[in-house]
């Protein structure tokens, strides 16, 4: 027999750093249009306008990753295992997206009232509460249908569009207005991510699939949850801290949002790896060898990210201004983060692998309720550091989760 003939999957780390490498290129723009927009806000704003600003995104975001139930990743997985059936997988997944919104929209903005300290414009905050659910969610749909299609340009292109339309939208706004408030701000903001809407509707409205075209798996409108739950669990992570902040000053929750950005620009490389290298396990029929070989390299490149975070850390201030200067301790508290999200990656995809969704579901909402708890009880006495510890504690609890869950299933 020929080597040729041989059906054993071969890994080609040139074509996955090939892959990484493109996505990277994406995302550092990506990242370079959020910085922009950061650096933009934090010099133009005054500190208490710029906090309050970043509350009522923050608040937007936690309905995020319910908008659709997370069909979006079950699209990246299906898709790229059943290309004939994309457009069935697709169209299923818009019509969850679309009768998700209103129900969303509404609890999200309550949750907002509730949350953030009063004497904000309720309309310009509604809007853009509503502009960042329907941008960010029909984003993340468009944006796996191209990953699962390996078009890993057009999957960067359509995640950096929407960065880069607020962008243009918030710097018009300071080159034209006078006097910026929080109003003008917020209706800035949620014009951008209306526009961008408009123009990722032809990538989510597929052809019709042939009546010959059946798809391998029903896709239930419940089987994205685990994704779902694990997307809400970040968010809640990583946002809910921002309008408890709030509450003890709107200052606070803005110079945390800088060292959380900061610690995503230099995550990117993580990320690019894992998104380059997802389609690839999936397509797989036994991916374990890959994942092991490749999350040991992508565990010690997280290490090299949170030494240069703890390095770099002092330069923050000289980009973002001297008023944000507490972000130095909170930048370098937050360094060692990265590596705990790209251990429980790895963990999330052996659970995927194994069929044990579920678990995933479990260690999710263990973690946003431990996430949650840990933010009401540090964050009043303990401020940024309290945050800080809290996102620690939350990383941990998901992945020990995994971890007993595994354990007890491979018994």
């Amino acid at each position: 027999m020929r080597w040729a003939d041989r059906r054993v999957p071969v890994w080609r780390p040139g074509r996955l750093a090939r892959h990484g490498g493109a996505l990277l290129g994406w995302m550092l723009l990506r990242a370079a249009f959020q910085a922009a927009t950061v650096i933009l806000l934090a010099r133009t704003l005054t500190t208490q306008t710029y906090g309050a600003f970043v509350a009522v995104v923050a608040v937007a975001g936690f309905a995020t990753p319910l908008a659709g139930m997370g069909l979006a990743n079950m699209v990246l997985r299906n898709v790229a295992r059943d290309p004939q059936a994309a457009p069935w997988y697709l169209e299923r997944a818009r019509s969850t997206w679309a009768w998700t919104l209103l129900p969303l929209a509404g609890i999200t903005i309550g949750i907002a009232l509730l949350l953030i300290p009063k004497g904000l414009p309720v309309v310009a905050m509604g809007a853009a509460v509503i502009g960042e659910l329907l941008a960010t969610s029909l984003t993340e749909l468009a944006g796996r249908y191209r990953q699962a299609q390996h078009r890993h340009h057009a999957y960067g292109a359509i995640n950096a569009g929407l960065p880069l339309s607020r962008l243009l939208a918030l710097g018009l706004l300071v080159l034209l207005a006078g006097k910026i408030d929080i109003a003008s701000v917020l209706w800035a903001y949620a014009a951008a991510s209306l526009a961008y809407l408009g123009l990722l509707w032809p990538v989510v409205r597929p052809a019709k699939p042939a009546p010959t075209t059946l798809p391998a798996e029903a896709m239930s409108v419940t089987s994205g949850l685990p994704f779902s739950a694990s997307a809400l669990a970040m968010r809640l992570q990583g946002e809910f801290n921002k309008p408890v902040l709030a509450h003890a000053g709107f200052g606070l929750a803005g110079t945390y949002n800088i060292a959380q950005r900061a610690v995503d620009m230099a995550s990117l490389p993580l990320l690019a790896l894992q998104e380059a290298l997802w389609p690839k396990l999936y397509a797989q029929a036994n991916p374990l060898p890959q994942l092991r070989r490749t999350g040991a390299a992508l565990l010690l490149l997280a290490t090299a990210v949170g030494a240069l975070i703890w390095v770099a850390a002092p330069l923050l201030p000289i980009v973002v201004g001297k008023a944000h200067e507490g972000s130095i301790g909170v930048l370098r508290m937050l360094a060692w983060l990265p590596l705990l999200q790209a251990g429980r990656s790895l963990l999330n995809f052996h659970a995927i692998h194994h069929g044990r969704m579920h678990h995933i579901s479990w260690a999710c909402m263990v973690g946003g309720g431990t996430s949650v708890l840990a933010v009401a009880f540090l964050v009043p006495g303990h401020g940024m550091a309290g945050a800080a510890i809290a996102s620690y504690i939350a990383e941990i609890t998901m992945s020990l989760v995994l971890v007993g869950a595994a354990l007890r299933a491979s018994r």
